[in-house]
């Protein structure tokens, strides 16, 4: 089976490259493909991977691989347009990002559905600018960012909700726990418009189902997780979670992986407020901190 569909940007293009050249391999023996294409095994290992790390073959090895899988005219130009559109950059590639969050934010991008659970901070495509750069600075404090390398990542995250917005998708269904939105990140003022954002935000339904997860739920079935998020990209037959944390992200795709975070947002989504109740929470907290 062959994916048709066009790929929207470069980070989707690579996922299906790679698994396109995967599919190819078939039983074939690494070894042998490897001396193919003449390449090495951690080179094809990468282009097989399509993630962060992952890498796209020259146009010499590629042709060469697609001797070997000995693909047919009409497929052939298929997989050189893909590698086409995988070697183009991301227009995040200009700033100061890490591959994964390159590679999150094409998925993002490329997106019809997230579904996303934030246990201590409001997601990224939530933020007001001013709560984003009071997390960014405190949480980059320890590697001495400088305060124009802040900027740059503030700017991404609010050219991202930009784009997110001009698109229409994807849609977010977004479960956030209570303690994100009662700690005064960036003092009173900063959380309190905070606050007011994520009660507009509720407002698009038809781009946003927002829940809170309160302290009364009591134990719940993310409690050793800071945070997730499954992303579905339904055009290109993708699915894959994102597990962000200090010193490494994971992007997990395995079908077994799939089904357990499914089933965790999903006692989320039954342990959380309704939507209806979510916002009278927020709207509770937003009236404290005007005081």
């Amino acid at each position: 089976m062959t994916d048709k569909a066009s790929p929207t940007g470069p980070t989707v293009a690579r996922w299906i490259l790679a698994r396109e050249l995967r599919r190819l391999r078939g039983d074939r023996g690494f070894t042998a493909v490897v001396k193919a294409a003449q390449t090495q095994p951690s080179s094809l290992s990468r282009w097989e991977s399509g993630k962060a790390d992952g890498q796209v073959p020259g146009v010499h090895s590629l042709e060469r691989l697609l001797a070997h899988y000995e693909t047919g005219p009409e497929e052939t130009a298929r997989i050189m347009e893909l590698r086409e559109v995988a070697k183009t950059p991301g227009w995040w590639q200009g700033h100061d990002v890490e591959k994964h969050y390159g590679t999150f934010i094409g998925l993002e991008e490329a997106a019809r559905e997230f579904s996303s659970f934030e246990a201590q901070i409001v997601p990224g495509l939530f933020q007001t600018e001013d709560y984003a750069r009071a997390v960014i600075r405190a949480v980059r404090a320890p590697d001495r960012v400088s305060a124009a390398e802040v900027d740059d990542l503030v700017q991404v995250r609010m050219r991202r909700q930009a784009a997110w917005m001009e698109r229409g998708t994807p849609h977010v269904w977004a479960i956030i726990g209570e303690a994100a939105v009662r700690q005064r990140v960036g003092g009173p003022a900063v959380m309190g418009a905070q606050v007011q954002h994520l009660l507009d935000l509720s407002d698009k339904s038809e781009r946003v189902t927002l829940q809170v997860l309160p302290f009364a739920a009591g134990s719940h079935s993310a409690m050793e997780m800071a945070g997730f998020t499954v992303i579905d990209v339904e055009d290109a037959g993708l699915a894959t979670v994102y597990v962000e944390g200090p010193t490494a992200t994971l992007f997990l795709d395995s079908p077994s992986d799939m089904q357990h975070y499914r089933r965790v947002f999903e006692h989320l989504r039954k342990a959380a407020l309704n939507t209806p109740d979510s916002l009278a929470l927020l709207t509770s907290i937003k009236e404290g901190l005007a005081h």
